[in-house]
């Protein structure tokens, strides 16, 4: 009986080491890969990111009353109005920090960049 307690308390040992010497592993593994792919992780596994990649949001326009309204395609919330196109690329920098975006304004796209409308793409 002796024998089978040691035997269960082995068991039990041997099995919480390795399930902690397999995390550990595979933490070492996963940030090994993030730094490849370009990801910044630190010692502590605490994920940075660069703050050189911009992001460019997507939008779209929509006129009624001589209004434009721009709205985030992708979360389809509103952003900002305004009476013309620079006004709203101004205001989208102002009040939503975006910097960077494809606007649709009706068939055409045009580019916000740093609060401008900069280039006509269509």
């Amino acid at each position: 009986m002796l024998e089978f307690i040691i035997l269960l308390v082995g068991l039990f040992i041997g099995y919480h080491l390795g399930y902690m010497v397999l995390s550990w592993r595979l933490r070492d593994i996963i940030r090994d890969e993030a730094r490849k792919e370009g990801i910044i992780v630190d010692d502590n596994y605490n994920i940075k990111l660069k703050k050189d990649t911009p992001t460019v949001f997507q939008l779209f326009v929509e006129s009624s009353g001589g209004v434009f309204y721009l709205y985030n395609r992708e979360k389809n919330e509103f952003v900002c109005q305004g009476l013309t196109i620079a006004e709203l690329a101004e205001l989208a920098l102002k009040y939503k920090n975006i910097k960077y975006a494809a606007v649709l304004v009706g068939s055409d796209i045009v580019a916000f960049v740093d609060g401008k409308v900069r280039d006509n793409i269509a």
